[in-house]
């Protein structure tokens, strides 16, 4: 085999197609709590427009974020929009919060869809129902009777 590639060393590095690796595709998010409400990612942040108009789907499940000129929600900084009554309509939707949302842009509107959470799975107990109670009273420490 190295006979092979040795009478073969015509190669060239011109003869090779090379890849870079393509660069990551940000990744925009929402996340809505009780505590924080709105959190918009620093990713978003950085292209979502400064003043914006909220609006939630019936079933609550997807959020339009739209640019407004004046008295919409400010976007600060941090991502963190402070509106209690947008927290509240998420949740008067049937959505548990924390609630975790993908967002991508569609023409003028940034359109957010909810990411599904994934039920926890039911851990049997590793501990017996009765304990065990055999042996207990030689392993507590012993008093000296004076």
């Amino acid at each position: 085999m190295s006979d092979h590639f040795n009478e073969n060393q015509e190669f060239g590095i011109h003869q090779f197609e090379w890849f870079l690796p393509s660069p990551p595709k940000p990744v925009f998010s929402i996340i809505v709590s009780n505590e924080k409400g709105f959190c918009l990612n620093s990713k978003l942040c950085e292209y979502i427009p400064k003043q914006l108009t909220v609006g939630i789907s019936s079933d609550g499940k997807n959020i339009g974020l739209l640019e407004i000129a004046e008295k919409g929600y400010h976007v600060p900084k941090n991502g963190k929009i402070k509106g209690p009554e947008l927290v509240c309509s998420i949740e008067t939707r049937g959505i548990s919060l924390p609630a975790n949302y993908i967002v991508e842009k569609k023409g003028d509107l940034w359109f957010a869809t909810l990411v599904p959470t994934k039920p926890v799975p039911f851990t049997p107990r590793k501990t017996p129902k009765k304990p065990r109670k055999n042996g207990l009273r030689a392993m507590l420490p012993k008093k000296d009777i004076k």
